[in-house]
């Protein structure tokens, strides 16, 4: 029955994102009862997948519930909040900075106005975010690695 349940929603599901690009072609036309008809039938698909969601947790709650504590399902303990690293991203911008500014001293054998003001800036930017972007990533899979074990 879970199964048949499951199959309704996700053909609600998909009749409701149907009806709402229906009622924006319509809308395009300048059919505004038509627009009222499919966005009537999004919100009773919407309305029905809501009920059945509800049913569907509801009774794997009070199964799971039945169960002795052990056998449970683990609860998933939310992750830390991502905190911004200010001053080690501008650490990071000022020494990207530098290396493109080196970069083109070196290629050109003279440093523009147009280097210091759009390429080094742009070309900092960028490689901070990776840098930044890259090493938060790695922290974080390593720190989840070392809990699983």
């Amino acid at each position: 029955m879970r199964t048949v349940k499951r199959l309704v929603m996700v053909a609600l599901s998909a009749l409701a994102m149907l009806a709402f690009l229906l009622a924006i072609a319509s809308l395009s036309f300048g059919r505004f009862d038509g627009v009222a008809f499919y966005l009537a039938i999004v919100l009773g698909a919407v309305a029905a997948v809501t009920r059945l969601w509800r049913r569907e947790r509801a009774l794997r709650r009070a199964e799971e519930a039945l169960l002795p504590p052990e056998q449970r399902p683990v609860r998933r303990r939310p992750r830390r909040p991502i905190t911004f690293p200010l001053i080690e991203s501008v650490l990071t911008f000022a020494a990207w900075f530098a290396v493109a500014v080196l970069i083109d001293r070196v290629v050109t054998g003279a440093t523009s106005v147009f280097t210091l003001v759009a390429i080094a800036p742009f070309a900092a930017f960028m490689l901070t975010t990776i840098t930044i972007a890259g090493r938060h990533m790695a922290f974080r899979l390593t720190a989840e690695d070392s809990e699983e074990s």
